[in-house]
């Protein structure tokens, strides 16, 4: 071989060699690269905020703001919290989630509601047990009814059926019994008839009771010779009379 064919074959071997080392070079220096190019991202979690107490809307805002979304997934009675504000979130505050997951609140549609139940015609102890027991309160204002029993509920405000919240008052209207009644002096009447002593007695608020007839020759038919309850006594409304009359004609 000339001297001028081995300075070629040198040169030529000396360039594959730099190639293949390049070559190695530039392996070692891209592969890492490439597959951290092509490794799946590590989304950092993000720390879900308390929305309890706000509304939906502005929840939404914060939530977004934090790279999270919302919805509503139920609403329901709150004792406290008023309608339509957040009561309840899930996952609670300070929870790790990663962005773009939903968080669910449950609204509140407000404070429960108890229907006013019926309680006219009972007693006024049935009708506060029932109201009481449903967690309402009584307020009792007291009427005269003669048509009516002592004790006896006459009327309710709110009406039932009316729905209240929890510790609202219900009104009540009770019958109560009317006054004694003080027995005139009935002697001074003329027992003429039946119906007629029982028209005189109705206007006094008394009823008429059992009449006794007696025969005297000294007194004229209607004579009122006695009454029981006497004169001046003091009864019950309604309470009956009873008459010792001189004889005389129905």
């Amino acid at each position: 071989m000339s001297r001028a064919s081995s300075t070629v074959a040198i040169s030529i071997a000396t360039s594959l060699i730099t190639s293949s080392l390049m070559f190695l070079g530039l392996q070692f220096w891209l592969v890492p690269h490439l597959n951290k190019s092509n490794a799946p991202k590590v989304e950092k979690p993000v720390e879900v905020p308390k929305v309890v107490g706000l509304r939906p809307d502005d929840a939404r805002i914060i939530l977004k703001n934090n790279g999270l979304l919302i919805t509503v997934y139920k609403t329901s009675p709150h004792k406290t919290v008023k309608e339509g504000l957040i009561h309840a979130q899930v996952p609670l505050p300070g929870s790790l989630l990663r962005p773009g997951s939903t968080v669910k609140v449950e609204t509140s549609s407000g404070i429960p509601k108890i229907a006013v139940p019926l309680v006219v015609g009972k007693t006024l102890t049935d009708g506060q047990t029932i109201l009481a027991g449903m967690g309402l309160t009584v307020a009792v204002t007291h009427r005269e009814d003669a048509a009516s029993k002592p004790g006896q509920i006459l009327s309710q405000n709110p009406p039932p059926g009316k729905q209240v919240i929890k510790d609202s008052v219900v009104n009540l209207i009770v019958a109560k019994g009317n006054s004694m009644v003080e027995v005139p002096n009935l002697t001074k009447l003329r027992f003429k008839s039946k119906k007629q002593m029982t028209e005189e007695l109705k206007k006094l608020n008394l009823e008429l009771g059992k009449v006794h007839y007696t025969d005297s020759s000294d007194s004229s038919n209607g004579t009122i010779y006695s009454h029981k309850p006497k004169k001046g006594e003091k009864v019950a409304p309604g309470t009956k009379v009873d008459f010792v009359v001189q004889y005389s004609e129905d």
